[in-house]
């Protein structure tokens, strides 16, 4: 088993090429995950200009598509091939390698810096310490193309959830798929039960069926669920969803053939020129106005890996990339906003509209069920939302096994870090 485990973190070093420079203390190993061009180019241009601020250090960088990437390094960051700094995201699954030692104790440079005046730290905080520099974050929301409802007969985008009901069924006569989804890896379809219970039982309850407080078989659950059903038995989305990724879910939408996307502004930076003057973007419809606002905005971290050579360097990098001018660039080239108050939004109309958005839910915010909660719920999540889709009749089966998991998924979560592996070099 040794071997077996020795041969995969070789592999994993080799996919994110640290098998030569892993070892030299001097060379700060920088791992990153990027979900599209527009992103792999502004993590680009973030390092340049480290190196250019910086040129006494020497960068090796690696950025490889999200999937990739995400496995590589779990493979690595409890060997000694371990990236100096990586991206992740705020949550659970951080808040798990916090507890397994896997990233290094930054509360030293977040107390020189007195970054608790300038970033949100609750989501990286863990037992008191902090264990990451959040520098993105980034509303979840409803786009339109403008032009599509338009031909639909529908002037207004839906505000509430009668009104995406009489869209879906215009759209549809008129010949539309009224809302793209891309649900074959599942998380899609988790925005949808997000939103759709922050929405019909407010954010307070939510956060308790996040943080494994409240049961799936409750009637809150099961208001959620009938809701969904509702949308999805009045065809509401694409009948193929399960077999569409996000990029497919875009394309419909960027092609004319879909009305609606429920997604992350980030993927306003991949909007074509030509279709960008079309496609609004709102908060998810209400469905009781009497909740306060809440919406989801997944906020993505740079870590240093506990195991890693060159943690004085990682220092460096962590504290360039705080700054106002590296936050605010970074953001609205991945098309997000800085996570640092203190940067600048970009100026065009769908960023401002969509930082509204943030700004009115007033810290009611979660990171997306596959972030919030831990990893075995999360995987019985995706696949009881999957399930749901293919057959909403299965929806009381679906909320008994996804109550069973939560029995038994929050039970092995503690609420401090465990110490760091001995021997870990610094």
């Amino acid at each position: 088993m040794k071997l077996i485990r020795s041969v995969s973190a070789v592999m994993a070093a080799l996919a994110l090429g640290l098998g030569s420079t892993a070892a030299l203390a001097g060379v700060l190993n920088i791992a990153f995950g990027a979900e599209d061009n527009s992103q792999r180019e502004a993590y680009k241009t973030l390092v340049a200009d480290f190196r250019s601020a910086n040129p006494d250090v020497d960068v090796h960088l690696v950025i490889q598509d999200t999937p990739t990437y995400r496995k590589a390094v779990a493979s690595t960051l409890d060997t000694d091939n371990a990236p100096d700094v990586f991206n992740w995201f705020a949550g659970d699954q951080l808040r798990m390698m916090a507890q397994r030692g896997q990233l290094d104790d930054l509360s030293d440079i977040w107390k020189a810096n007195t970054w608790w005046n300038t970033f949100p730290s609750a989501a990286i905080t863990v037992g008191g310490r902090q264990y990451a520099l959040p520098y993105q974050y980034y509303p979840w929301g409803l786009f339109t193309r403008r032009d599509v409802l338009e031909r639909a007969g529908i002037h207004e985008a839906p505000h509430d959830l009668s009104a995406i009901m009489t869209a879906c069924s215009k759209l549809r006569k008129a010949g539309f798929t009224p809302i793209a989804l891309g649900a074959r890896d599942g998380w899609a379809l988790a925005a949808w039960f997000d939103f759709i219970d922050m929405r019909a039982n407010g954010y307070e309850y939510h956060q308790q069926l996040l943080d494994g407080k409240a049961t799936y078989n409750d009637s809150n659950v099961r208001r959620t669920f009938a809701m969904w059903k509702q949308l999805i038995d009045a065809k509401c989305f694409d009948p193929n969803a399960l077999a569409v990724d996000e990029h497919g879910a875009e394309a419909q939408l960027y092609a004319g053939k879909a009305g609606m996307l429920l997604m992350g502004t980030v993927v306003s930076a991949s909007f074509p020129e030509g279709v960008r003057q079309v496609i609004d973007y709102q908060r998810f419809p209400l469905i009781d106005s009497g909740q306060a606002a809440a919406e989801a905005a997944p906020t993505d971290t740079f870590q240093v890996a506990s195991r890693a050579k060159n943690k004085a360097d990682a220092r460096r990098f962590l504290k360039f990339a705080a700054s106002s001018a590296a936050s605010a660039k970074l953001a609205k080239s991945i098309g997000s906003f800085p996570t640092n108050k203190f940067a600048p939004v970009a100026g065009r109309v769908l960023d401002l509209a969509s930082y509204k958005v943030l700004t009115d839910a007033k810290g009611n915010l979660v990171q997306g069920f596959d972030r919030d909660v831990p990893a075995d719920m999360a995987a019985a999540g995706i696949k009881g939302f999957q399930e749901f889709f293919a057959r909403p009749d299965q929806m009381y089966a679906v909320m008994s096994r996804l109550d069973a998991v939560r029995g038994t998924a929050y039970a092995a979560v503690a609420d401090t870090p465990a110490a760091p592996t001995k021997n870990r070099k610094n």
